[in-house]
């Protein structure tokens, strides 16, 4: 057949239908896609370059790819089934209508796989793999198979685990009815902005975050009066961030205590349901790590400081799985955008750090993020100019992080901590010169950041010094403990300064868990050594506290959910600092930490500031011996020091030993089997800080039992801690409480689940168990 012939009109007669569409199909013109993948996906037009300005701008560079295969390659669960339009399944009218708000909800949320270049060691089986590809080949996890990420642990197609997507699309549509006003968003945008963000910088890039907040809330401004809503999605990432800071903000806005509490509760919960759409657990980024990051710093200042500090061990895990820890060389070849990447990729490992430090040294805790890591991020000024707020942040997290970690600390010897104790003042002298000094103070938020660098270097410098309360530290000597324990009363009392100082101008140290932890706890151990209790100042500053801590706010007539207690006062303290309060205001009303009736071990702040009261005179505190009352003891055993060998007082039924009282009590027993040696009021201790051991009944005495050696210990209950516990005992004691690790039934709860019959057998029937 010639050529002429192939191009023939054929027969119409003859032509059946079936012969005129191959006709139409074989003459119609071939389509050649030039467009990557990314872009043929988006449906916009792709430059043609590799790779593409489109994906680079999107910040997936790795994903462009023009190989027809590659998107066929993956596999179709790394798209929610809920976000394919490719196949429509039919749905009932009433399960249509149900699903229309989800539907439009998700159309406006990306939530879709990207995949992410993830961190993984040398010696790993990934790099190794990695080592014998071929040179044309992508260098990252992207270049192992599919099939074989599973193995390699490398897998991140899967949905979230933790939840189904029923449940995802549930709460999405749920949530898409919560959404505030633009109006609202923008007024907790502000105060975000310009009170949190100065201080612990969570947002990396605010002004682009508030550039792409503008441009979202105008496009659903334009949607709600449209007829054709035209979305412009965002990730669910991004929205975690959205929600996150509304959160943040909502902690330190201007309103009633019960009403901050509601709207960060709410805002957070949405953010974290964002996170658990953006799968941040499989496929996280820099966007869900700041979104965590705020999501613990909102539970922290909720007073649940130990829910926090489990987040951050997962935030900061998350943070090496992307390989921020890791340092990338700056040697001024690189282009400006990427040297802007690298520094923020380095300042979120370090807000992460910073905020893992700091929390686990309050607990005293060994902080996870305590490994080899990238430099401190520091403007290209910073050597010339001084370090700005964040950054002298960055160096004292630094020197916690090496030097005052729990087994560090330890094993350190005098000359490390009077060197750590210079370290860590010289970073005052090492801030801009607008924050050296308060006098040199520009404007209330230079002088609020100089005295948050000074509350928090001075609370670093008492832990420093913390050694030489201790009664078991055998390392230093008398005259060394008898120094370093008059440094740190300076720095406790230095702490307590700065925190008023801070709560005159703002509410920042009162909302904050950080600053009132340093500033509460300052004062209590200020209150436990015996040579400050009759300090005129220390009085004064410990009656300040309370009433800052105790202060009223504007009522609300609107009653608060079941779950948030309706407060008069600006803040509620919890937990330890709940105890910690109850303590200091034992010891500036009545001279000890046990007030008439014992400390309370969990209680409210409610009632009248302690300034309201009639505190114990100076003169009244100084006429006990070591500044408190021993309680149980006559005045005139008191004035001769109460000896445990002089001591007649009769008491009523032992009450339960905790392990200090336990402790003393054996080693008096032994002291007196040994040699019958008194320990009055007047001993001392090892670190050079009065103590008393408590006393013990006698045998013969009314309510004398039998004994180990014919000594019964008396009802504790009755007795100041300060008499038999050292100072840092004492502390612990008020602060942290050891629960029991297994599960006490406390989390109990009635939830029958229907039973359903054997196979086969019918649902009447009657079940012997």
């Amino acid at each position: 057949m010639s050529m002429s012939d192939s191009h023939e009109s054929p027969n119409l007669e003859d032509l059946t239908p079936e012969e005129a569409n191959r006709i139409i199909h074989s003459h119609r013109k071939v389509r050649y896609g030039t467009a990557c993948w990314p872009c043929r996906q988006r449906k916009v037009k792709c430059d043609n370059k590799s790779p593409c300005e489109n994906c680079v701008k999107r910040e997936h560079p790795q994903l462009c790819s023009y190989k027809p295969n590659k998107s066929a390659s993956g596999k179709p669960s790394s798209i929610p089934p809920d976000l394919s339009h490719s196949k429509k399944r039919p749905h009932s009218p009433d399960a249509q209508e149900g699903r229309s708000l989800s539907h439009e909800a998700r159309e406006s949320i990306r939530t879709y796989a990207v995949e992410i270049t993830r961190y993984v060691g040398q010696n790993s089986i990934p790099a190794l793999l990695r080592e014998q590809t071929a040179t044309d080949e992508p260098q990252d996890v992207n270049y192992i198979r599919q099939d074989m990420r599973s193995l390699l642990g490398l897998d991140n197609s899967a949905p979230f685990p933790l939840m189904s997507s029923r449940h995802l699309d549930r709460l999405t549509s749920d949530i898409s009815s919560e959404l505030p006003s633009d109006r609202e968003v923008m007024k907790l945008f502000r105060t975000y902005k310009e009170i949190p963000q100065p201080f612990w910088g969570f947002v990396i890039d605010i002004d682009d975050l508030e550039s792409r907040l503008m441009i979202y809330l105008e496009d659903r401004a334009k949607n709600a009066r449209a007829a054709t809503k035209t979305t412009k999605p965002v990730s669910a990432s991004w929205l975690a961030i959205l929600f996150a800071v509304l959160a943040v903000g909502s902690q330190y806005h201007e309103t009633p205590y019960h009403i901050r509490t509601r709207d960060a509760q709410k805002y957070i919960q949405i953010s974290f349901h964002f996170l658990r759409l953006g799968n941040f657990l499989l496929r996280p980024n820099l966007d869900s790590i700041q979104a965590l990051l705020m999501t613990s710093f909102v539970l922290l200042n909720d007073m649940k400081a130990e829910a926090s500090w489990a987040l951050l061990g997962l935030t900061c895990r998350l943070a090496q799985s992307l390989g921020l820890h890791r340092p990338q060389i700056l040697d001024g070849r690189q282009s400006p955008e990427i040297v802007k990447k690298e520094m923020s990729r380095r300042k979120l490992w370090w807000t992460c750090l910073w905020h893992d430090t700091l929390t686990s040294l309050s607990f005293d805790r060994y902080p996870m993020t305590h490994i080899a890591c990238c430099p401190i991020p520091l403007s290209s000024t910073a050597e010339t100019d001084g370090w700005s707020y964040l950054e002298a942040m960055y160096h004292l997290c630094q020197i916690i992080s090496d030097r005052l970690n729990p087994d560090a600390a330890a094993t350190a010897t005098y000359t490390q901590i009077l060197t750590n104790c210079a370290d860590v003042e010289s970073i005052r002298d090492k801030l801009h010169p607008q924050l050296r000094t308060k006098d040199a103070c520009k404007s209330a938020m230079d002088r609020l950041q100089h005295y948050a660098i000074k509350l928090h270097t001075s609370f670093v410098v008492s832990v420093c010094c913390r050694p030489a309360l201790q009664r078991e530290n055998s390392q230093l000597e008398k005259s060394q403990k008898k120094y370093l324990a008059d440094k740190c009363k300076e720095n406790l009392t230095e702490t307590v300064r700065m925190f008023l100082a801070m709560h005159q101008l703002s509410v920042i140290p009162t909302r904050s868990w950080a600053f009132t932890y340093h500033g509460l706890s300052s004062a209590v151990l200020l209150g436990i050594l015996g040579e400050t209790k009759a300090d005129p100042e220390v009085r004064q500053l410990q009656g300040d506290l309370i009433s800052a801590l105790s202060a009223t706010a504007a009522k609300e007539q609107t009653s608060p959910q079941p779950h948030i207690p309706r407060s008069d006062h600006d803040i509620e303290l919890s937990g330890p600092l709940s105890r910690a309060l109850t303590a200091l205001k034992n010891i500036y009303d009545h001279g000890s930490v046990v007030g008439p009736t014992g400390i309370k071990r969990e209680g409210s702040i409610s009632g009248p500031a302690s300034g309201t009261r009639t505190p114990l005179q100076i003169n009244q505190l100084a006429g006990f011996p070591n500044g408190y009352p021993l309680y149980g003891l006559g005045q005139d055993q008191q004035g001769r020091g109460g000896g445990a060998g002089g001591m007649q007082q009769q008491m009523g039924a032992t009450g339960p030993l905790d392990p200090h009282q336990s402790a003393a009590l054996a080693m008096a027993e032994m002291q007196q089997q040994n040699g019958g040696q008194q320990i009055g009021a007047g001993a001392e201790y090892q670190g050079g800080v009065p103590f008393n051991m408590p006393p013990l009944q006698q045998p013969g005495a009314a309510g004398a039992g039998p004994g180990p050696g014919g000594v019964m210990p008396q009802d504790m209950s009755q007795f100041d801690p300060a008499t038999y516990m050292s100072p840092m005992d004492l502390y612990d004691s008020i602060f942290w409480e050891s629960p029991d690790p297994f599960n006490t039934g406390v989390d109990t709860m009635n939830f029958d689940f229907l039973a359903h019959p054997p196979p086969g057998q019918p649902p009447q029937q009657q079940f012997y168990f």
